[in-house]
């Protein structure tokens, strides 16, 4: 009996260790990740179309309309215009000069220039950008009269300032205004009699009032053509000096 234990001790011990010399191996799980794979690309299909139907615009107002950390939205407007508001053009056209003599008017030829100010663009604000500007101006006009032996030359000089208000044509650089505004009128006249010559000069303020067109088509990304055809009125004293011309000139 001994012996036979023995020998089954022996045998189960010898059938034993190959089976612990064996490795373990991991059991084996299906592949799940084809599966979540296709169902994270599910998920952000739906969050796209969801997305896409939302207003986007409405957070965009709603931005604009709240105060930050810095101050109220600021508009950038004054990002995606290179351009200052400043503008130069000379001014030619037909200056009729109130008469003194009580006819309706003596027509001469009127000059001068003036420099334009988009004064609307400190506002930051859209609809004032280009539509308030103002312009710092000159004009002049001369004329003579009389015989050889006595006549006269006069010469009239309008320095004034005068804001603007301008009515756009939708999105064109194209629009009509009104200007009204004020300065100073200086006259100059010469009183010849034969070789004797004696002058006498004068000045008044000036109220300048009218209407135009202004266009300002864009040259280069930082420069435009400016031109205006107006009709203008200086008023000075008793006299009311009226103006119908253009000018021309380029705006940056």
């Amino acid at each position: 009996m001994k012996t036979w234990l023995t020998r089954c001790l022996v045998g189960g011990l010898l059938a034993a260790s190959p089976a612990l010399a064996q490795d373990d191996a991991p059991y084996e799980y299906p592949d799940d990740e084809p599966a979540r794979d296709e169902q994270r690309e599910a998920d952000d299909d739906a969050y796209e179309r969801r997305r896409r139907q939302v207003d986007e615009t409405d957070d965009f107002r709603r931005v604009s309309e709240e105060e930050g950390e810095e101050g109220d939205f600021k508009s950038l407007a004054n990002m995606d215009d290179p351009n200052y508001g400043f503008a130069v053009e000379l001014i030619g056209g037909a200056l009729m000069l109130d008469s003194s003599e009580g006819n309706f008017a003596k027509t001469v030829a009127g000059m001068g220039v003036r420099a334009t100010w988009e004064y609307g663009r400190t506002f930051n604000l859209e609809p004032l950008r280009e539509n308030l500007w103002a312009d710092l101006r000159w004009t002049y006009g001369s004329y003579s009269d009389g015989t050889d032996f006595i006549n006269t030359s006069t010469g009239v000089h309008y320095f004034t300032i005068a804001p603007a208000y301008e009515l756009k044509l939708g999105k064109s650089p194209f629009g009509f205004y009104g200007q009204l505004g004020g300065g100073l009128g200086y006259q100059t006249s010469s009183l010849m009699i034969d070789a004797d010559e004696t002058k006498v000069n004068g000045m008044k303020p000036v109220f300048q009032y009218g209407v135009g067109f202004r266009g300002r088509p864009r040259l280069t990304n930082k420069m435009s053509l400016s031109f205006r055809v107006e009709f203008m009125g200086f008023r000075r004293g008793y006299l009311n000096d009226m103006f119908l011309g253009g000018s021309l000139g380029a705006a940056f």
